[in-house]
């Protein structure tokens, strides 16, 4: 029931307008967050980050720093639809994917917030449609720019570099491997640290990309892949990101944004599992996988509902803390009420919200006028 009803064409559109207007309305209702500040005037720029900067200087406030990720994002979703005619020759199938794949905690915030992460998922995508359709210079192109993206692209390449290998592309094998060997030579990804046990904090924060249903039944279908195929590029790419992001996480910490774009280009495999595994069995078998499928999907649309409501929520839970998005609504309140004692400077906020504070108008007064500068 849940797939048959993305036959119906109004359906699928009323969707994409309900949900770019929902979208919409969170890049314009949240305030900017300290990663967003953070990103904005760190003095390694990538890509993404310039381009915001250029248009936060005709589009002041946070819709100017969101407005590329937004872009982007919509750009992500009708290419990750057009990969899905791999998997799914039904379109009920693909649009049930691709409304997934839109649902997705990781994708929502990826959208919405300016982030490091979305600029890579989108080169992986056009590399993986050139790919498809065999136009070399374009493989070439993205390869090459996604070297400018603060992610572990190393596992981008390693992955492409076995499977063109293995499918006796040999130009593009070594090509990958040669980026590799970049990538990890001029310190694109760190790579080191101590014995600490940061596996438990990936899990966390694979759970949260995911959902964590959803991510528990993607790892078993990447396992389940990996012995019954098809062990295809899409694959190559998911496996490879997640089993090296597990080896990393022995002796550092992994940030959401280095595997997650990797991660999210093989969305389409757990559910082809699982309605391979639905629709080989008789109707009146199905009731379970159907029951446990419903559950999955439930659990994803409860977590979207989370981001997508956070403000309420916010509100009814007393404004704790701890909670998620507190940092931007309180850092946002403190600057209104400095403001509003004629301040120029903040004291006694901890240094990773200083970037934020700095935005608002309000650099640390231990060294007013000095820090934050953003590059040009």
């Amino acid at each position: 029931m849940m797939i048959e009803i993305w036959k119906d064409d109004r359906l699928f559109k009323a969707f994409w307008i309900f949900y770019f207007v929902t979208l919409a309305a969170l890049i314009l209702t949240t305030p900017l967050t300290p990663n967003e500040a953070k990103l904005f005037y760190r003095l390694q720029g990538t890509p993404e980050i310039w381009v915001a900067r250029l248009l936060h200087q005709w589009i002041p406030g946070p819709l100017g720093m969101r407005l590329l990720p937004f872009l982007l994002g919509a750009i992500n979703l009708r290419l990750f639809y057009g990969l899905l005619k791999d998997y799914f020759p039904r379109r009920e199938d693909r649009r049930f994917t691709v409304v997934l794949f839109a649902l997705l905690p990781g994708v929502i915030v990826s959208t919405v917030l300016l982030n490091d992460a979305i600029f890579a998922l989108t080169l992986t995508l056009l590399f993986l449609h050139a790919y498809r359709l065999r136009i070399v210079w374009m493989q070439l192109a993205t390869l090459l720019l996604l070297l400018t993206t603060d992610t572990a692209v190393f596992a981008l390449y390693f992955a492409v570099g076995l499977y063109a290998w293995k499918r006796r592309h040999y130009s593009l094998a070594l090509f990958s491997f040669l980026l590799v060997v970049v990538a990890l030579a001029f310190g694109l990804f760190d790579v080191g640290g101590r014995p600490r046990g940061h596996l438990p904090e990936l899990f966390g924060i694979y759970a949260a990309l995911f959902s964590p249903l959803f991510f528990v039944y993607y790892f078993y279908a990447l396992y389940r892949t990996a012995f019954e195929g098809p062990r295809d590029l899409y694959w190559t790419i998911a496996f490879t990101a997640l089993l090296f992001s597990i080896l990393l996480s022995i002796r550092q910490q992994i940030l959401i944004v280095d595997f997650s774009p990797y991660l999210l280009v093989g969305t389409m495999i757990p559910v082809a599992v699982y309605l391979r595994s639905l629709r080989v069995r008789m109707r009146r078998f199905q009731r379970s996988y159907r029951l446990a499928g419903a559950v999955v999907v439930a659990t994803l649309l409860l977590s979207s509902l989370t981001l997508v409501l956070h403000r309420p929520i916010y509100e009814a839970l007393g404004r704790p803390e701890k909670f998620f998005v507190a940092p931007a609504y309180t850092l946002q309140e403190l600057a209104r009420h400095l403001e509003g004692e004629g301040r120029t400077c903040v004291e006694g906020v901890k240094k990773r919200y200083e970037p934020l504070m700095y935005y608002y108008g309000f650099p640390p007064c231990r060294d007013l006028g000095k820090n934050l500068k953003p590059s040009n």
